[in-house]
This record gives structure tokens, C-alpha cells and sequence, in this order.
């Protein structure tokens, strides 16, 4: 009943879901008046790295008597979480903490489903110590609605270089010379890329293809404001050739797996490339208990050094059973400087505070906050629009099945992705 989006739910099935909201909430009070105190935390973190992560939420609250009841949603890179967080808060029956991502943050301020936080965020010192484009996303009308956990990195090119050795190939340096080394490796019975056939992967894909050839101001104006005249430029006919060109080596081999599945493909040599976030970092030192040294990273080839994020916050919601009080609490455990520091260490990301040492880090990470800190003094830090940061949800899946199905249908041409994109940009669909 809850992966259904909040905009089909029945009349039927809303009365159903206001009940069990009831029969949830009569069994939290009894849970409270026994002196036990819960937190139902929602999220989408379910590989095998990602849980390692979350669970370090339950040992950090359990240490001040809060049970943090886990609600872990799997797939589509977090869209059947959101669905169920809809239908949940519409149904009177929000969980207590949520993961939660970019313009959504304000969309649910604007409801009124979230507790303020600025007292904490004034306590912490937000303002100067959180990157700028970090502050921006948590807030509405000036207040702080979200704690700020992860800055993840999405333009990497994670290689496993004993493989590439093996077949005698180098690490490519533009587009061109990577879709030249793809064609050597499948003409060796290998598959190049670590990927699976789903629409935010694949999207993924392109979003580093586009942002890599046309720069920060390119996407701005192509992809998030969706301007006809930057979607129909040489840098997007551009950007579409070479995901073509992908497609067209690695299209025939694409399978349907989760991105961690993949990770595990390129751990163990069955893959050679894989292009996606830091995440991958989180779950191959999940599975090997340190960064392996047989894959290194790489920003995916681009004309400049660039920066192309999501940020992982948690949103506290009303209800009976937490208070403003409460939510403060939690959200300053959360938020201190060594959990930020614990947390990320083992997710793959880097702490969204600027005062926190990466000590123990990975290598990649290190790179990572090196080449953002560049970034930032260069104006090439981007939003993702595949990771919800930068884009109505709408405009978003719209954008997602134009590319997907670009990337699996030969006879879909650039320029019907160019006219669809170009008409969902004359529906004025924005937050």
C-alpha cells in the first residue's frame, strides 16, 4: 500500500492508511508511556556499505536511550522511499527522522511537515562552517529545516586497474579515448562498464557525459532551466553522440542489477570502468574492509576540474510523538562534528562541515575535497539532477525516460530527446 505515489492513493485506500496511521500511533504512545523511547528512521541506504552506515545512526542514538526503529526502502535510487514518505505523512503517520534530498527539503517546510532546526544551526555555527551551496539547500524563509550529513561526488570514474593492465590499456584522459578503450575491451569478450539497465543509472551516465562537455554554465541553462536554445546547442547533440556511441558497445551486454551489484562486478574484474558517485568507495571498503587496492578513482574526463554533487540530509517531522524539543536533541547528536566525521568515513562521501579533518580517510575522499574546494573557486559545482538535487521530481522522471529510452532504443533520435525536453520545459513544472 505505501510504495503507491501520494497522488493515486484511493478514497478507500486514504482511510485505510489513516487507520493503521491510528493503530502506528496508539502503539508508539504505549511504547512512550512504557518509558521506551523510538525513533522511526526512513531512509533508502540498503547495500551492504550503505547499511553499515546507517547503522552507525543506531549506535550513535542508542548511547542516549533512543531505539532508532530502522525503515530502510530499497530501489530506484531513493524513489519508493519518497513515495512512501508521501503516503506516510499525508496518511497523519510520518516517521519521526527521514533521509531526505535538495528541493524536496523545502517543499515539505512549505507544508509545514518539518521542525525548524536554526537554533541548532545558530548553536553550530552553520553559517561558517557549512559550504555555502550547502546552507542554501537546508533552508526555507531563512530557517534551517535539515541537518546536512553527505557531500557525494558523482562525476568519478572508479577503474580496476589490474584489469585494465591486463588487457593493455591506459587510463583514458577525454570521452573519445574512453569509448576507444570500450570498444578494445568488448572486442575482448569484456564487459567495459559496470552498470545496470535502470533509468537513474543510465541517466547518471549522461549527466557526467553533459557536464563534462559543456560546464557548469551549459548544464545550468540546458538541464536545470531546461532553455531551448542550450538544449538544442552543439554541446547537447554533442553530449548525446558520445552516450550513443556507449550504448551502442555496452547496450547488447546491459543487464538489470543495482548499482552495488555493479560495484561488486567491477571489485571482482568482471568490469573494468564504472562511472558513478562515491557511494561505490562506501561498498567496496564494505566488502573488503579497506579500499582495495586493486580500483582506483579518477574524475570522469572533462575540459575543467568540476564538481557534481547530491547532499544527504535528515529532516525531523511533526507529530505526537516528537516534539520540537526532541527533534532538536536528536538532530544535535546527528550533527556533531565526530558522528559527521564517523559517518562519512564509511559512506564514501565527505563531511558537508569545512572544519572537520579527514583523518583515516580514503584516498578518494581526500581527492574529492581537494578538487571541490577547487571547484567552488572556479564556479564549477553542479547540483545532480538524476540525485534529486536540482529539479522538480516531475521534470526529473520526464528527463530520466527520455534518456533511458535514448540509451535503449537505436531509432530514438537527438533531436526527439531535444523537442520532448524542450516541451516539458513550456509546462512550467516547478517547486
Amino acid at each position: 500500500m505505501w510504495l503507491r505515489s501520494a497522488n493515486s492513493i484511493t478514497e478507500k485506500n486514504m482511510k485505510k492508511l489513516i487507520l493503521l496511521a491510528g493503530l502506528c500511533s496508539s502503539s508508539l504512545l504505549a511504547a512512550s508511556a512504557q518509558g521506551q523511547q523510538e525513533l522511526h528512521f526512513l531512509h533508502w541506504w540498503t547495500s551492504t556499505g550503505e547499511v553499515q552506515s546507517a547503522n552507525l545512526v543506531k549506535t550513535e542514538l542508542a548511547k542516549h536511550q533512543i531505539k532508532v526503529v530502522d525503515v530502510p526502502v530499497r530501489g530506484g535510487g531513493g524513489t519508493p522511499a519518497k513515495s512512501i514518505l508521501q503516503a506516510r505523512a499525508i496518511a497523519g503517520n510520518p516517521p519521526e527522522l527521514a533521509q531526505i534530498e535538495g528541493p524536496a527539503i523545502k517543499a515539505w517546510a512549505t507544508l509545514g511537515f518539518l521542525h525548524p532546526l536554526t537554533s541548532l544551526a545558530k548553536d553550530q555555527q552553520w553559517e561558517e562552517t557549512l559550504y555555502p551551496f550547502v546552507r542554501s539547500i537546508q533552508q526555507y524563509n531563512g530557517d534551517y529545516y535539515a541537518i546536512p550529513v553527505t557531500v557525494h561526488r558523482l562525476n568519478w570514474m572508479w577503474v580496476n586497474h589490474n584489469k585494465l593492465a591486463e588487457y593493455q590499456q591506459t587510463v583514458p584522459q577525454t570521452w573519445e579515448q574512453l569509448i576507444t578503450v570500450f570498444n578494445a575491451l568488448k572486442q575482448k569478450g569484456v564487459m567495459p562498464l559496470a552498470i545496470g539497465n535502470e533509468p537513474w543509472q543510465v541517466g547518471q551516465l549522461f549527466e557526467n557525459i553533459a557536464f563534462s562537455i559543456g560546464g557548469q554554465a551549459f548544464y545550468q541553462k540546458a538541464f536545470i532551466e531546461l532553455d531551448a536554445d542550450a538544449l538544442s546547442s552543439p554541446s547537447t547533440y554533442e553530449a548525446l553522440s558520445k552516450f550513443r556511441q556507449i550504448s551502442n558497445i555496452i547496450g547488447d551486454k546491459l543487464i538489470e542489477q543495482r548499482w552495488d551489484q555493479a560495484s561488486q562486478s567491477l571489485l571482482r574484474g568482471d568490469s573494468v570502468f564504472q562511472i558513478s558517485g562515491d557511494w561505490v568507495a562506501g561498498e567496496l571498503m564494505s566488502t573488503t574492509g579497506e579500499f582495495p587496492d586493486s580500483i582506483s578513482c579518477y574524475p570522469t574526463p572533462s575540459k575543467t576540474a568540476s564538481f557534481l554533487y547530491n547532499i544527504d540530509s535528515f529532516a525531523f517531522f511533526n507529530s505526537a510523538q516528537l516534539s520540537e524539543t526532541e527533534a532538536l536533541k536528536v538532530a544535535g547528536i546527528l550533527s556533531s562534528k565526530q558522528f559527521l566525521h564517523d559517518f562519512n568515513l564509511k559512506k564514501g562521501s565527505i563531511p558537508t562541515r569545512k572544519d572537520i579533518e579527514l583523518t583515516g580517510y580514503n584516498q578518494c575522499a581526500v581527492k574529492s575535497q581537494q578538487d571541490l574546494q577547487q571547484a567552488i573557486q572556479t564556479g564549477n559545482v553542479m547540483p545532480s539532477i538524476v540525485d534529486s538535487m536540482a529539479v522538480s521530481p516531475l521534470i526529473q522522471k520526464a528527463a530520466l525516460n527520455e534518456l533511458f529510452r535514448f540509451f535503449n532504443d537505436p531509432t530514438v533520435t537527438s533531436d526527439d530527446v531535444i523537442l520532448h525536453l524542450q516541451n516539458v520545459s513550456k509546462t512550467g513544472i516547478a517547486f
